[in-house]
This record gives C-alpha cells, structure tokens and sequence, in this order.
C-alpha cells in the first residue's frame, strides 16, 4: 500500500432522499464503498461530526442534488477534493414524463431542449458541475452530455462504468434459497424491476402488454410522490399483472427473479444503463431496454432496444426475449468487463489524481 493510500480517508455521500426509496444510484454508492474498503481505503457513507474534513479526505458525492451546493464550498475552503457521479440523464421526453404539474414539466423539459441547442443561463447544475474537482459519469454518453449541455471540459471527466457484484452470475444456484410466493413459486414471467414512477414508464408497459406472452410481474416500490402513479398503474393493469414489493438487493429472492423469469425489460424513457440490466444480464437473461442512455454503450447487440412510447414495438421485443433463451455471450460480457472491483480501480485512480492535483496546488501557493 502507498503511503497516499494510508492517509486517505474517503466521504461516499448520496442525496438526503437515498433512504426513502433505495434504487440503482444508492446501489451505486454502497457498492462503490464496498469494493474500495476492499482495496485497504478508509471509507465513510457519511460526515464525521465536526466542522472540518480529516487530513488526506476526498469527498465523493453520487447523484445531481442541488442540496450538495453548500457541501461542495465547504470542502473546497478546507482543501477537500471533491469527485462527483452526477447519474444524470437529459432527456427532454423524460422529464415531460415527470410526476408534478403540467406547467414544471414543461419548464424542465423545455430547459433540456434549450439547453441542447446552445442557450446558456445561470443554473444550480452548471454551479455544482463547475465546482466539483471531478465527475465520473457512467458512459460516453453521459460524459458526452456533461460537455454539450454544460460545458464541462473532457479532461475534468472520466467514465466510470457501473459494476456487477459476481455472484449474479450464480443466480440459479442462489435461487434456491427463496421461498417468495410469487418470484420462487412461478417461472418464465416477463420481470419488469425498479422503482414506480413516470421515468420508468410501467403504465406505458402494462398498456403495451394487453396480452402479455407471459404473466408480467412488476418488482419494486412506488417512489413517494407517485402513488397516485401507482394507483393509475393498477387500475388499467390485468390479472396477469402481479405488482411485488421490492426485496433486498443481493438477496436470494433478487436471485429468484432472476433465474425464473424468461426476460427482463425495461421500458423506462432512459437508463444509464439500468443496475438491474446488468444483474440480469449476468447469468444471460435476455434484456428488452429503452433506446435512450447508455444501454446500448453497454450491451451492443446483446440486448433489445426500444422506443418506450411505442407500444407495438415493446410488445414484439418482449415477445420476441420470451422465446430467446439465455445467452451466455451477454453473460460473459457482464462478467468480464462491468465489475465492481473494476470500478473501484478507476474511481481510485481518479482520488490520487485530484489528491495530487490539491496538494501540488498547496505546495505552490505556500511558496
């Protein structure tokens, strides 16, 4: 272990909502904190008490909160590198998608549409992406946005790709410890998992699967805020709609879902590019996934892709992974190349680097 190693203690902060309803960026975080503690780091997913960071901190926040303000002027009057994953997506469709008021949806989208045609105006975003040592966006095309929307330049950038803890791999095997009523005791259903709300468009996937090839199980909570969502969702939803409370992540009931459903899909207006995608996709279960984000970045042929306001060509892809099987080509890509432990090493790097950068700043400015 280097000696900059020894004296690094890192500060994994989510969002003041992560606990509400967990999803794929507080996955992000724990498993990023995980495989770190693995490489010998110091590592905290949440302030210490005090007003002031320890010697050798960085300071990783995860998501695009406009509550991290305050936080970020605070390390950087202390010194404090800060690395940020915004696990942000603009996409103007999705935000029209959004829960609230007609006339908020149409400001935000119509700042994505601005936005992406060169207007410019002050921002909390643009202040947070600015003041930040670093970003770590999880594809090309997430950093591409970062520099076309925010004019962030490319070498305060570098992709971090998401991970897969290895023993999805193993989810039939894992499997077998479930006794869920609904994800152990039935087999070969379409699984559609993630937290309900707007952005992940399961109405537009139960309206599209008016006679779903298969029972159609969806697996998560309802993001506060959306009941009613969830409420319209039920109503229009048939008897082969099963609506499943989230389980644990990395549980045997996750692994359970896994392995007996016939596909995974995934018909939200963007994923960037979905943890669940590739936890399925680990052991080869066929995926069906929006066109937008960086799914396809991630999956290249190996998966389906779909426009998820078109309700006939979601049928057809999902109908069509139905009968596809499991593909160990798409396995082997998960496992070999979108790990935890890979992201680790990437995001380690990145630490010394804006480390380095903040001490050789101090040494020059002392002189």
């Amino acid at each position: 272990m280097t000696p900059w190693q020894e004296a690094l203690e890192v500060f994994l902060i989510g969002g003041s909502a992560t606990g509400r309803c967990p999803g794929g960026g507080e996955v992000q975080l724990q498993a990023t904190a995980q495989a770190l503690r693995g490489r010998g780091l110091v590592v905290h997913e949440e302030l210490l008490r005090g007003e002031c960071f320890p010697p050798g901190a960085v300071l990783h926040l995860f998501g695009s909160h406009r509550e991290f303000l305050p936080l970020v002027e605070k390390a950087r009057r202390q010194g404090v590198p800060v690395v940020l994953s915004p696990i942000a997506w603009f996409d103007a469709a999705a935000r029209w998608a959004e829960p609230g008021p007609w006339l908020h949806r149409f400001r935000g989208a119509a700042a994505v549409w601005l936005r992406a045609r060169g207007v410019r105006w002050p921002q909390w975003r643009s202040r947070l992406y600015a003041q930040v040592d670093h970003l770590l966006p999880n594809s090309q095309a997430e950093a591409g946005q970062l520099g076309r929307l925010f004019d962030v330049p490319a070498e305060k950038i570098t992709v971090v790709p998401n991970g897969c803890w290895p023993r999805f791999a193993h989810a039939p095997w894992l499997a077998r410890r479930s006794t869920h009523p609904v994800l152990a005791r039935r087999r070969g259903y379409v699984l559609c998992p993630g937290r309900i709300e707007p952005r992940k468009n399961q109405l537009g996937l139960i309206r599209a699967l008016r006679n779903p090839p298969r029972e159609l199980v969806l697996l998560g909570d309802v993001v506060p805020g959306c009941e009613d969502y969830l409420h319209q969702c039920r109503r229009e939803a048939g008897p082969q709609v099963r609506f499943v409370p989230a389980v644990r992540h990395g549980s045997a009931d996750q692994m359970a879902a896994y392995a007996h459903c016939s596909c995974v899909v995934l018909a939200s207006w963007f994923e960037t590019p979905g943890l669940v995608a590739l936890e399925a996709g680990a052991s080869g279960v066929p995926l069906v996934l929006p066109r937008a984000g960086a799914a396809p970045e991630y999956f290249g042929p190996l998966a389906r892709y779909v426009d998820p306001g078109d309700p006939a060509a979601l049928a057809r892809a999902v109908s069509d992974a139905c009968h596809q099987g499991r593909n160990p080509r798409l396995a082997r890509l998960v496992q070999d190349h979108f790990t935890w432990q890979h992201a680790a090493a990437v995001t380690l790097e990145v630490y010394r680097r804006v480390l380095g950068a903040k001490r050789e700043k101090t040494t020059a400015e002392s002189n």
